[in-house]
């Protein structure tokens, strides 16, 4: 699935389109969801920081415009909301 999408962590919001939901997103043997700290550093590390949501979603439907069909749409990511961006990609997953 693709789609735009917002990654929340403790330190800001990051946006990017991406077409593997399914490799970034899972659940683990307690059916947690969790993000895949090393593929979100592929996607989002390069991104611009926004302190609040509304400037994320602001700039995810920009990104939309160039983007014909999205499976997802604008998806925030919240699975990840108690860890800063760095620990997150260090620890190479959220839970």
């Amino acid at each position: 699935m693709s789609g735009i999408y917002i990654l929340k962590t403790k330190d800001g919001y990051r946006v990017s389109h991406y077409h593997r939901y399914d490799d970034l997103v899972g659940f683990d043997r307690n059916g947690e969801y969790f993000i895949d700290g090393k593929l979100a550093k592929l996607i989002f590390s390069k991104c611009f920081k926004y302190d609040k949501l509304d400037d994320a979603i602001q700039h995810a439907t920009v990104i939309s415009k160039f983007h014909s069909e999205t499976d997802d749409g604008i998806c925030v990511l919240k699975y990840a909301e108690h860890l800063t961006f760095k620990e997150l990609i260090k620890n190479g997953k959220n839970n």
